[in-house]
This record gives structure tokens, sequence and C-alpha cells, in this order.
């Protein structure tokens, strides 16, 4: 085989890894990945020009979740340290948008990193029990900075109803980008799209970094990575840190949404949901985190849909919400016990099976030369 044969080989195929500058591509280009990418991007521009509202707030639930989970994805999936309060950091955002609006007229531009400042500090403060403990014990250290953080919101949301006779939920005006007002799903998607992609892509490109693969290494075992000359420590309070400034800016989006915060809106069940969002979508991937936001969020809407379509309303109608939440727990015991890997490992099989067919056999992995 002639040397400019070789060479087309080694550079036309995505899948051979020559060195590690190749190793460390953040996406290896062919044309089914460019043809994915393609498609993708045009069913995102085209959607709010035929689709419903009610299917626009659905695809903005999602992709608020899918920030969220991103947050929860790095500490729990990529670091493996089990965090169970995650609903904190929601709340931290929201509630500190909410509050620099109401105290000092902050826009929303300013508060969104404000929050991501909050949301790390309390990340900090939740990081420095993991220096100690791991496994269940981490995970109940959360909760009660869950409960802490609850409570202090409770007593803050107390106070301003007395002083200035807010209502029972703090609310905020619908924010604004230079002349465009975000009053409405269809202004809202535009930048819930780019802010999810900025999320998705510096997530990807810091999983690769020396950072991603330090959090990598303490999930696969914490005595090796620390005998690598891996930096536990540091390693683990900096997986609280960008998860809790992640999750921040999700609360904080949110309560711009929504135009208004709550105490119960960021309960128990909100940290459940986020844990089954990484466990259904696959531990450690980044479009795991995307795709099993996607899944948890949208599957009650749609249940709820369908009974809707097929006259179901008189009957199922009081049963709705049990029915939502028996299909959830449904479908996480399932995803549990028949793939671990959750929506990213299907789809990685499925990809597999279409780009490298007819080798079935070959392992989905990329191969290492």
């Amino acid at each position: 085989m002639s040397d400019n044969v070789i060479r087309r080989v080694r550079h036309g195929t995505p899948y051979l890894i020559n060195g590690h500058r190749d190793l460390l591509r953040l996406h290896p280009w062919s044309i089914h990945r460019v043809l994915g990418w393609t498609l993708l991007a045009l069913a995102l521009v085209v959607l709010p020009f035929v689709a419903s509202s009610f299917f626009i707030n659905v695809a903005n639930f999602v992709l608020i979740a899918s920030v969220g989970a991103l947050g929860l994805q790095v500490v729990t999936g990529i670091a493996g340290q089990l965090s169970l309060g995650h609903a904190a950091f929601l709340a931290t955002g929201s509630f500190l948008a909410a509050g620099l609006h109401l105290h000092f007229s902050l826009p929303f531009t300013l508060a969104l990193p404000v929050a991501a400042l909050g949301g790390a500090a309390l990340g900090l403060v939740a990081g420095l029990p993991a220096l100690r403990l791991r496994g269940l014990y981490l995970g109940i250290t959360t909760l009660a900075v869950q409960s802490v953080v609850l409570t202090v919101a409770l007593r803050y949301q107390t106070y301003l109803q007395d002083s200035r006779g807010t209502g029972a939920d703090l609310t905020v005006p619908a924010p604004t980008l230079g002349p465009i007002v975000l009053n409405n799903a269809a202004a809202w998607y535009p930048f819930l799209i780019m802010s999810t992609i900025v999320v998705v892509a510096w997530t990807s490109n810091t999983r690769r970094s020396v950072l991603g693969r330090s959090w990598v290494a303490l999930r696969e075992g914490e005595v090796a990575a620390e005998a690598l000359g891996v930096p536990v420590r540091k390693a683990k309070v900096l997986a609280f840190v960008t998860s809790g400034a992640i999750g921040a800016i999700a609360g904080a989006i949110s309560a711009y949404y929504f135009r208004s915060v709550s105490v119960e809106d960021f309960d128990l069940v909100v940290s459940v949901e986020y844990l089954a969002m990484i466990i259904i979508g696959g531990l450690g991937t980044v479009h795991g985190a995307v795709l099993g936001a996607t899944f948890v969020t949208a599957t009650p809407f749609i249940v709820g849909e369908l009974v809707l379509r097929f006259g179901l309303q008189p009957t199922l109608g009081r049963h709705l919400r049990s029915i939502e939440l028996g299909v959830f727990a449904v479908a996480t015991v399932a995803f549990l016990l028949f793939e671990p890997r959750g929506l990213s490992g299907t789809w990685r099989r499925v990809r597999a099976y279409f780009e490298r067919w007819p080798y079935g056999f070959i392992d989905v992995q990329r191969s290492q030369r």
C-alpha cells in the first residue's frame, strides 16, 4: 500500500486515533455526524415556526432542565460524588436573581453571573464534607445542605411578605436583552437554545481537560487516582463548585422564565427528578444529561396530551398525576435494570449499527492505535 493511500486512510476515518491530538478532538467529524448535526440544527430552527405554543413551552422546559442536569452530571456522573441536594443550587440561583431585582433592580444579564457566583460559593460549602465523606454519607450531607438553604429561603420569603407586603411568591418582570423582551415562549426559545449550547460545549471541553480527566479518575477509583498524582481534594471541591454554578444559572433562568419564585418549587422531589435525569440519560456523559432531561421533563406533558387527544380526560383526568408518576417510576426502574448506560448507551449502539454496518460485531467504542 502506497504512502498516499495510508495517509488518506489515516485522515479519512474519524475512528482511527493516531496520536494525542486526535484523542483530544471534541468530535470526530464524518459525513454521518455532519448530516446528523445539520438535521438537528434545522429541527431546532424550524420548531418555533411549526409548533404550537404548548410544544414550544415544553421545549423551553427541557432546555432549562438540561442546563440544571448538566450541573448534576458534573459532580455525580463525571466526578462520582453523590449529590442528593441539587435543588439547593437551583433555589440559590432563583432567590438570588429575584432578590437582586427586588433590592437593587439588577437586570437579568447581570443577575445570571451573580447567581452563578452564589451557586459556586454554596458548592464550595457543600464540597468541603466530600473531603472526608463519600458515598451515601456524602449524599445525606448534601440533603442537609438543601434543608438549610430552603429554611433560609423560607425565612427570606416570609421577611419580604412582612416588610414589603409581597405575595406568597416572589415575582420578577420579563427580562430584556437589548430591544428584545422575553415575555413569551417564542421569545425565550432562541436564548435558551444558545444558553444550552454554551453550557454543553463548555462541559464537553472541560471533561476533556486536565480537570475533567481528574474527575473521571476520581470516579473510577479515589485511591488509584491519588497514587497517580491526581489532586483528589481539589478535584472534589471544584466538582461541587462547578455543579453549584451551573445549577444556579438554571435556577436564575427558571425564575425569570416563570417570573415567580417560591420555596415550594425546590423540594426533595426536584432533586430526585434531576438524579433520575442523569441516570436515565446515562451517567458520565454530556449528551446523556440532555437526553435524560428531555425524557423526564417531556414525558408528563406527552402523557397528559395523549390523554386529552384520545378523549380519556373524563375517566383518567383525576388520576393523571398518578399516571405520570407511574410512567416516570417504571421508566426509571427499567433503565436501571435493562439499560444501565441509559439513553446514551442506546443511542451509541444504534449509531454504531448504522455507521459500521455490516460489521455489527465491532465494539461501539472508537478504535485506538
